[in-house]
């Protein structure tokens, strides 16, 4: 029996937007966890293919997508107001689903979100999933910087290395200034950008402009500036994330932890996030590079399915069920 949800859901005091998709109900769950201001739900037909193998949640996060919408900008977000509105939404998709657990995917600064999630709340996941981790950010700031530099030097490219060279090393004062190098670091490789240009038409066409009666959208809600609330809320949580050090929360999991980086990610550089996963403790892990990918390798859709399946798929369709 196909699954097609989508409501808003009182979330600690907001309406939040919150979609449940997916064509077994057999299959595991995945709640999805962009970065803070992203909203996928509107990309309901670009995940079409992984809701075969998942039951996906989608969750338009305070000051973002439908839920930004609707309930407005909410004052004083923090990275801990979004970790436990995560933790609302994972119980809301148990009881709704009569599941015991589900797995988390995090999304760039999503996995500090969902990193979060894993270490208080373990009893609600079958299965951590990070992609574009988040480990120690000014670590893996300093090295990005250092690869681009190296790489531009390489490639000649003279624009993008006196660019670089006269924005100098991080740290940085100001997202204006991120913004700079992460033009380079967060570029898609040239894997991701054929990916996208192989989607058949109608399916980009519906991620702009989603279909009427589509499920996955609020009806009449108009949805603003996406671009603009990603960057609103990350000024708004740049100083925790920049700050953020995924060592602090502790090195044991009470949960399968997997690490599904794109092999070129210059954005959160790779040997950090290989380290931080030999580190940790955890009834199983594992960290593995899918080839071509960057930052952006979830967009890699069918290469990294072929992860989640591979790696995670039979590990949270097992763990969703224990006692």
């Amino acid at each position: 029996m196909r699954l097609e949800i989508g409501q808003f859901v009182d979330i600690n005091g907001q309406q939040q937007w919150i979609t449940i998709r997916g064509d077994d109900p057999a299959n595991p769950v995945l709640l999805i966890v962009p970065g803070p201001g992203a909203a996928l739900s509107r990309m309901a037909d670009f995940f079409a293919p992984w809701e075969k193998d998942f039951t996906l949640v989608q969750w338009d996060q305070p000051n973002a997508g439908a839920t930004l919408a609707k309930s407005g900008k909410l004052s004083g977000l923090s990275i801990d107001r979004i970790v436990r509105d995560a933790i609302s939404v994972a119980e809301f998709v148990c009881r709704t689903l009569q599941v015991r657990r589900i797995a988390v995917l995090g999304i760039s600064a999503g996995t500090i979100v969902a990193l979060n999630l894993a270490k208080r709340r373990p009893d609600l996941l079958s299965a951590y999933v990070g992609t574009g981790q988040i480990v120690n950010w000014a670590h893996q700031d300093i090295l990005s910087y250092e690869m681009l530099l190296d790489d531009a030097r390489s490639a000649g490219e003279s624009d993008m290395m006196s660019e670089l060279e006269s924005l100098g090393p991080p740290p940085y004062e100001s997202s204006a200034h991120d913004a700079v190098k992460s033009k380079y670091a967060g570029a898609l490789t040239a894997a991701e950008q054929r990916a996208l240009a192989s989607l058949d038409p109608q399916v980009l066409a519906c991620m702009n402009s989603p279909p009427p009666g589509a499920t996955y959208v609020p009806d009449g809600l108009q949805i603003g500036d996406v671009r603009a609330a990603a960057a609103a809320a990350y000024d708004a949580l740049r100083a925790e994330i920049v700050n953020f050090d995924a060592h602090s929360l502790g090195l044991e999991f009470a949960i399968p932890m997997f690490f599904l980086q794109g092999e070129l990610d210059l954005y959160t550089v790779n040997s950090e996030v290989w380290l931080y996963a030999e580190e940790i403790q955890a009834p199983e892990k594992e960290f593995d590079l899918i080839d071509g990918g960057g930052h952006s390798v979830y967009l890699m859709r069918d290469a990294f399915l072929q992860a989640l399946n591979f790696h995670v798929h039979a590990t949270a369709r097992h763990r969703a069920v224990l006692a």
